[in-house]
């Protein structure tokens, strides 16, 4: 408010300062004007008087001396020279010299041939608020009775003039900063009470103003504008109060939907985990059980006295391949449980791992013929994983393309492509993918979804366990990557996995 108010303040006494400096210098202006035609009257009037004491005789000459009351009278009112002239004769000088600049020789045969009174302006002298003449020359028919006996004029200096508006200038400069200091004051004092005080009392009251206040700015009428103001205020104000408890009453209904959100969240997650561990549970007995009947079976078979030595052989032959089964399961449910604490996490080449195990399952033997195709454009191919765990993750996918091409009895050659790109994400992270395309059996619709799940599987019982890619999408993900996989029944599948890029080494 301190500033508005010397804003105010600077404001209007500016405003008031030009207007009254403007309307001032335009009376002084015509003040000027109206002295200097009073000096052209007054100085018309002496020439009058000077063609008195100048009034040829009858043979056209006067001779006769000047009177020195006359010229004193003449010097006395600013007259600087005094020149006539008959027609068709010289210039005479009856009082003092006039200098070249302010000669009337032109202006006395103008007025001799035109037969009327002639003024002029010369010299230009600056005169406190605007500038303003320095000479008068006037000239005027010079006559004897009815008949034009020349001319006679004057040059009058206009310093009385010019000294006038500098006294009145200097008393209109006071009287102006006395006017600029009282209306200013006045103004300034009803601006206060009408628009600053106003404004105050609406900032205290707005800031005092608490939740139970239901009471206008302004009680009572009388002050216009402002009285609206506090009426649109209060109702505003009022409305935030409105507001502001309906905010507080959602606020509270979503504190105590957000604890009934909490409440079964963990409810669902102890549902889950309870829903999981009944999924693994089921598997892991399923998995375990078969081939602990099918052991115990060979056991009790061997108990026997009737068995031949080939059959006992046979039997615990078949009870130790049991066995390695439920010793694949075991491990790969470690696999699957492993963290990155847990787990050995160094830096592998994609390439290198890639070709690796081409070149080793290109060994294996199949019921029919497989052709692996590679490319490999990937430029950064290092990435820091487990590196058993992504070995066992290809190796699986591999077989799994292996094992859906065989089922595939169609005669068509099997084909599988492994290609790796670089892709560079929005925040600068740089990532490998890599891309396992066959032309198997594909997955089914309605099987995508559960693929991930533990202990699920399409191949026949004792030919898989269901958790190959379960472990393969944990450890993906655990490592900052993905596993996706696409597939179409009877037209093959493509898995794609993307990895981060190891930071690589500033040089």
């Amino acid at each position: 408010m301190h500033t508005l108010k010397v804003q105010l303040g600077l404001t209007l006494s500016a405003l008031l300062l030009l207007s009254m400096f403007l309307f001032g210098l335009v009376l002084l202006m015509f003040w000027q004007r109206s002295a200097i035609r009073q000096e052209a009257h007054a100085s018309e009037r002496l020439l009058h008087l000077a063609s008195v004491y100048l009034q040829p005789e009858s043979n056209g000459q006067n001779d006769q001396p000047i009177p020195s009351q006359f010229v004193n009278f003449f010097e006395q009112n600013g007259i600087a020279c005094l020149q006539w002239r008959q027609n068709d004769s010289a210039t005479r000088h009856f009082l003092g010299s006039c200098a070249p600049e302010l000669s009337l020789d032109s202006l006395l045969r103008d007025v001799t041939k035109n037969n009327k009174t002639q003024t002029a302006y010369s010299g230009v002298i600056w005169n406190g608020f605007f500038f303003t003449r320095e000479y008068l020359l006037l000239a005027t028919p010079f006559q004897a009775g009815k008949e034009s006996q020349g001319a006679i004029g004057l040059v009058r200096s206009l310093q009385d003039v010019s000294t006038s508006i500098r006294n009145v200038q200097k008393i209109f400069l006071g009287y102006l900063v006395v006017n600029v200091l009282i209306f200013a004051t006045i103004g300034f004092t009803r601006l206060v009470h009408l628009v600053i005080r106003p404004i105050q009392r609406l900032a205290r009251l707005a800031d005092s103003r608490s939740d139970q206040t239901d009471t206008s700015f302004f009680p009572g009428e009388g002050l216009g504008e402002f009285t609206q103001l506090s009426l649109s205020l209060n109702r505003l104000l009022t409305r935030i109060d409105g507001d502001k408890q309906e905010l507080r009453a959602t606020v509270d209904s979503l504190k105590k939907a957000n604890k009934e959100l909490q409440r079964n969240r963990k409810e669902m997650l102890r549902t889950e985990k309870l829903a999981s561990i009944g999924r693994l549970s089921a598997g892991l007995a399923h998995e375990i059980g078969n081939p602990l009947a099918i052991i115990q079976g060979y056991i009790e078979l061997l108990a026997g006295n009737t068995l031949s030595q080939d059959d006992r052989v046979l039997f615990s032959k078949k009870a130790v391949q049991e066995l390695s089964r439920i010793n694949t399961l075991i491990r790969n449910l470690l696999d699957l449980s492993r963290t990155p604490a847990t787990s050995t996490v160094t830096s592998v080449e994609i390439h290198s791992l890639l070709r690796e195990l081409i070149d080793t399952i290109c060994i294996r033997k199949t019921t029919i013929a497989i052709t692996f195709a590679t490319d490999f454009p990937a430029i950064h191919t290092e990435v820091t994983v487990d590196s058993d765990g992504l070995r066992q993750v290809f190796l699986n996918c591999i077989l799994n393309s292996i094992d859906a091409i065989e089922e595939k009895k169609d005669g068509q050659e099997g084909k599988i492509i492994l290609t790796t790109s670089n892709e560079t994400t929005d925040d600068g992270k740089e990532y490998i993918l890599i891309t396992l395309k066959d032309n198997g059996t594909g997955i089914s619709e309605e099987h995508l979804e559960t693929i991930f799940d533990p202990f699920f599987t399409t191949k026949e019982p004792g030919k898989g366990t269901g958790l190959g890619l379960t472990v393969a999408h944990n450890l993906i993900e655990k490592s900052g990557g993905q596993l996706n996989i696409f597939s179409t029944e009877g037209q093959g599948t493509t898995l794609t996995v993307k990895l981060p890029i190891s930071p690589q080494p500033i040089t």
